[in-house]
């Protein structure tokens, strides 16, 4: 009797996650994407944009480009650093940020590699190592190592 039921229970779980579609591919965002404010790019690719959080205005969302649907705004859940948030940053410290909408949810943990003075001529903003780490509809995930620069 043990088998029907199992085989049973194999099958829904089957056609519930046939009823999934796949994770979009994020693709990069065009200059035209991203706002010209500060804030934080996010992406593994040296030049290529997946994810821009400004910190102006409101601070309460990221932009992502989705392949099919084009741009998408997640809102900010979660802001934190680690071990506290300090003006200019140092290296070694931490940042994470939580954002979703709709069946994304994205979170991005970030560790300071190189930060630079308000008044150096030949450095500006903050250079971070970063890992994205992207769940699509509650089940499809994909960690993304890669990199992060917040600045003006």
């Amino acid at each position: 009797m043990r088998i029907p039921i199992l085989l049973a229970a194999l099958l829904a779980s089957a056609s519930i996650q046939a009823q999934t579609p796949p994770m979009p591919k994020l693709l990069p965002l065009t200059t035209t994407d991203i706002p010209q404010e500060c804030g934080c790019s996010f992406g593994v690719k040296k030049g290529e944009t997946l994810m821009f959080w400004s910190w102006e205005n409101d601070k309460q969302h990221a932009l992502i480009r989705e392949e099919g649907d084009g741009l998408r705004s997640l809102r900010l859940f979660s802001e934190k650093y680690f071990p506290a948030q300090h003006e200019p940053p140092r290296p070694g410290e931490r940042m994470t940020l939580q954002l979703s909408y709709g069946n994304w949810s994205i979170q991005s943990a970030s560790e300071v590699t190189r930060a630079c003075s308000p008044k150096a001529k030949s450095c500006t903003g903050t250079d971070y190592r970063n890992l994205m780490v992207l769940q699509w509809a509650g089940r499809q995930r994909l960690e993304l190592k890669g990199w992060a620069h917040c600045g003006c």
